[in-house]
């Protein structure tokens, strides 16, 4: 747990068509067909409704990023039975392709895993308490009536991650390049605001949660 001051304001959460984004003079043309279509410079297309010849003479865009998260949890956002059941890094800071590392809402427990490029299979390098029941979502709560921040469980356990001393409700948990867990507060009681790290799961202090040599690639 720590309180690193990060300058930059603005924080990605989230990202579409993650590893295969469009580029420069790409168009989003909505045909008299009545399909919308993203394609890219060259024609290829990336994304598309599928609504051809159905009778569409319109369209309303709504977005639902919150049901879709990639490697990224905000405040009350879950991993559910149904829906997505896990995050996954990204393969670097620059390359928006999936990473090697994944956190995975199994029927009893939440696990974190890790895929090495010589294995046919991940393996897991860390794992929450397990649950009695089976689990239906986990999310990133914040506790009423306090900062305090945690993983609540659909059996209504909570598993307390840290407890900021300003507003925790814009906070964010993610799954970082390096399979580390880590939750971002904005701390907007400094001159100038910030983004802080308040929860560190793996860290060369073991005292506090977890060592960081239990990361598969940080020491050997």
């Amino acid at each position: 747990m720590g309180t690193r001051r990060s300058p930059a304001m603005r924080r990605f959460v989230w990202e579409a068509n993650r590893g295969n984004p469009v580029g420069e003079d790409a168009t989003l043309t909505f045909g008299e067909d009545g399909n919308l279509i993203l394609a890219d410079a060259d024609g290829r297309v990336a994304w598309q409704t599928n609504t051809a010849n159905k009778g569409v003479v319109g369209l309303q865009m709504l977005t639902n990023g919150f049901d879709y998260p990639t490697d990224t949890l905000l405040v009350g956002q879950p991993l559910r039975v149904g829906g997505v059941t896990r995050l996954v890094s990204r393969a670097s800071d620059k390359q928006n392709t999936n990473g090697a590392y994944t956190l995975v809402l199994e029927p009893e427990r939440l696990a974190m895993f890790y895929k090495s490029p010589n294995s046919p299979k991940p393996y897991v390098y860390y794992t929450f308490s397990k649950q009695k029941g089976r689990l239906q979502y986990v999310r990133l709560s914040k506790t009423p009536n306090s900062q305090d921040l945690s993983l609540e469980f659909s059996t209504g356990a909570r598993t307390l991650l840290s407890r900021p001393k300003f507003n925790s409700t814009m906070s964010f948990l993610r799954l970082g390049v390096d399979g580390n867990l880590r939750v971002f507060t904005f701390n907007d009681k400094l001159t100038s605001a910030s983004w802080e790290v308040t929860f560190t799961l793996f860290s060369r202090d073991a005292r506090i949660w977890e060592s960081e040599c239990q990361l598969p690639q940080k020491c050997g």
